[in-house]
């Protein structure tokens, strides 16, 4: 594939390009083996503070901390969560395996993200032990529920490695008997395009007597969230769940790495390579990405799901490595984007020790049953009155 080709060449070429001479060594690795938001976390990470944060966790003491890290202890909603200003900081200044534990801490603190987390954990576990029983809880929504796949860029030509074209989820919610289908969209087109393609898309299937839920990976996430600011759907009630898997629905910095001289010439010369349009790909930018999803906010009658992987430095796969060292001094980032530029409002569940390239998770059939679960329950609760999101 020439993908592989490509990616690596362009992490190599922008390191020759923009190296620096660097005012920090790297520190040696550090194990760590506890649990942490309720998932296992046998790992190396590149500090003491990271090792420390992280077997804290459980009751931190913010006293052994450094004292610009005191106040980022002091979490427990959307409000306090870190920004990516004081996560670029920390990672700057100490590591960015601590700040990836920090946010960890914070995330795991909100009280909306601590019940879907919970959720999923024990859905998860009960998967593992009743796969019977939990098939036959899961089949009994077939009937109402019309499922519909956004992809990742390149999905037509680069799934066998990326996983963008959702293909195992796909067959398994099939082989579970739901109706579903992938929205085909164009593989390596601007999220504005795919957009319009999503919007008639939708308004197609809502014609249907079914209830949707949207399933999007990485820049299919920005694509559906663009095609929701369109008020044809945005308001339609059958319209009832999305879970977004590792959007980029601020862009990915490593674009914007290349949009300066000569890193642009290189940039084009790959997208001719490849046979992308240049535009095409700068739509998935943060310089474009950001003020286009800026203010957005989901239809009120939607429950969303976020998945994000985050991984600390020693999780990191073949594939998200080739640009996780790029973006590490900016933040806690899954390989391709910032972890706190993939959340939509709305419930999340955090996949510890998992990069963007979720698809290779050798759990990944009892993970997505898991998923859908936790999407039926939420819901249902939302639908019954039980919960309400703060958005």
């Amino acid at each position: 594939m020439k993908y592989l080709v490509t990616l690596p060449a362009l992490c190599v070429s922008l390191v020759l390009l923009s190296c620096l001479p660097s005012t920090q060594t790297e520190a040696k690795p550090l194990m760590v083996n506890t649990r942490l938001a309720g998932i296992g976390v046998q790992t190396s990470v590149d500090s003491e503070l990271a090792r420390d944060i992280i077997l804290w966790s459980a009751a931190p003491d913010p006293n052994l901390l450094p004292v610009e890290l005191e106040d980022a202890f002091s979490c427990g909603s959307d409000e306090s969560l870190p920004n990516t200003t004081m996560l670029e900081r920390i990672s700057r200044n100490y590591s960015t395996d601590s700040a990836t534990a920090l946010l960890i801490h914070c995330l795991a603190a909100n009280p909306l993200i601590a019940q879907s987390q919970a959720l999923f954990l024990t859905e998860l576990e009960q998967t593992r032990n009743e796969a019977h029983q939990q098939v036959s809880s899961i089949t009994k929504y077939t009937d109402q529920y019309s499922v519909l796949f956004v992809p990742g860029w390149g999905y037509l030509s680069n799934s066998q490695e990326t996983g963008a074209d959702l293909r195992r989820p796909r067959e398994i919610l099939t082989e579970l008997g739901f109706d579903t289908h992938l929205l085909e969209i164009q593989s390596n087109g601007s999220v504005e395009e795919n957009a319009r393609i999503v919007v008639d898309e939708l308004l197609h299937h809502l014609q249907g007597n079914k209830k949707l839920i949207l399933v999007s990976a990485s820049s299919g996430g920005p694509t559906i969230a663009e095609a929701l600011r369109d008020e044809r759907i945005a308001r339609q009630p059958q319209l009832v769940g999305w879970l977004n898997i590792c959007g980029v629905m601020n862009g990915s910095p490593v674009i914007d790495r290349f949009l300066g001289w000569p890193g642009s010439l290189l940039l084009r010369i790959v997208s001719l390579f490849e046979g992308w349009e240049y535009d095409d790909l700068l739509s998935l930018s943060r310089a474009r990405s950001r003020p286009r999803y800026a203010g957005f906010q989901p239809p009120a009658q939607m429950t969303v799901l976020n998945y994000i992987g985050i991984p600390f430095s020693g999780q990191v796969s073949s594939m998200g490595k080739q640009f996780y060292h790029l973006l590490k001094k900016q933040g806690p980032n899954d390989g391709l984007t910032l972890v706190t530029e993939a959340l939509v409002p709305g419930y999340t569940i955090m996949a510890l020790g998992v990069d963007h390239f979720v698809a290779n998770d050798p759990e990944i059939d009892l993970k997505t049953r898991a998923l859908l679960r936790v999407m039926f329950t939420l819901i249902d609760d939302s639908q019954s009155g039980l919960l309400t999101v703060s958005r």
